[in-house]
């Protein structure tokens, strides 16, 4: 009997085990199509009240959406105790089984905890897909995440990059917000001529996410060319210099869209030479930066494709707000 009791103990605890396991590869599902919902700026914190609606919001979308991948873009907790926030947040996650990973903002680092001491804790929680990061560069959590066919699991038919922008400039003459770091670009290139060589000189479709948002955003914006789907309720918070990740982007032929964070107010998306720019809805409770009503952004990717639908959630609507299709909907006006 006590053998018995042992063995069934043992057989739970490895059932357990392997529900908290994250899949070894993202694949696109059987119908040739990845759903990703962006998350930003939750701000959580000791506000309970915002802490709550953010929550709620975040469990709705999730049983709503049924994302093959959760990304956070930043500004993800507001408090010392980011470890209860980053565990809370993945016991939601590991129930639905949903992959996730995260990239930090200028704001997550402000409290008890450094960069690279926060991404160890994101890392080390069930389901977060965020293992292999790149070292020896500037920022914390850089990493690409290859996305698999529904067929051949064995082929990578998308990259999403996701990219530290990093907090404050480090350059006395420059104020305002960081940059992604030439070392940081450089590891951009090589992944993206590796992916592409592999690929038999053919970039794959990618997306990338980060959190402040690219200098070529207010480009995009005021530029009249291309249609534009969303709000500008305050001006980019870009940082004040360009270090040039945009135009490696071009060059590299492999980025269809950009998503971000930072801006609270600002929700849109907007193209550029024809990469998207688009920021998510910002998911915290009400706070001073506005009062639009917190969401996630959702975005669909399309097997052997290079096209994606987005659209916006906000809490307590489930109709799709800004439906767009990159590219069809962004196509130059006559």
């Amino acid at each position: 009997m006590k053998s018995m009791i042992i063995g069934s103990l043992l057989l739970l605890w490895t059932v357990l085990a392997q529900a908290q396991q994250a899949p070894a590869k993202l694949t696109f599902n059987r119908n040739g199509e990845f759903k990703i919902v962006q998350f930003t700026d939750m701000h959580l914190g000791h506000n309970i009240d915002n802490g709550k609606v953010a929550g709620d919001m975040i469990k709705e979308v999730l049983d709503s959406e049924k994302p093959d991948l959760v990304v956070f873009t930043g500004d993800n907790t507001t408090m010392d105790e980011a470890e209860q926030a980053w565990e809370a947040l993945s016991e939601e996650l590991a129930k639905r089984q949903t992959p996730w990973t995260a990239v930090l903002g200028n704001h997550d680092d402000e409290y008890a905890l450094k960069r690279k001491e926060i991404i160890d804790i994101i890392r080390k929680q069930p389901y977060c897909v965020m293992k292999n990061i790149e070292e020896g560069i500037e920022g914390e959590g850089n990493h690409v995440l290859p996305i698999y066919g529904s067929t051949a699991k064995d082929k990578v038919n998308a990259l999403l990059y996701c990219i530290d922008t990093n907090t404050y400039s480090t350059i006395k003459k420059v104020k305002g917000y960081g940059w992604v770091g030439l070392s940081q670009i450089d590891w951009y290139k090589r992944e993206s001529r590796r992916y592409t060589q592999q690929n038999g000189g053919q970039p794959l479709p990618a997306l990338a996410f980060f959190h402040i948002p690219l200098p070529e955003y207010t480009q995009a914006w005021e530029s009249f060319d291309t249609k534009r789907y969303g709000e500008r309720n305050e001006k980019e918070c870009s940082p004040n210099v360009n270090s040039g990740l945009f135009t490696q982007m071009l060059e590299g032929g492999d980025v269809m869209g950009t998503f971000a964070g930072h801006d609270h107010v600002n929700d849109y998306i907007a193209t550029l030479y024809d990469i998207a720019l688009g920021y998510g809805r910002a998911s915290g409770g009400r706070n001073s930066y506005g009062d639009k009503i917190p969401g996630s952004r959702v975005i669909v990717l399309k097997e052997g494709k290079r096209e994606f639908d987005t659209w916006l959630r906000e809490k307590g609507n489930v109709a799709r707000l800004d439906v767009c299709t990159y590219p069809t909907s962004f196509e130059k006006k006559k």
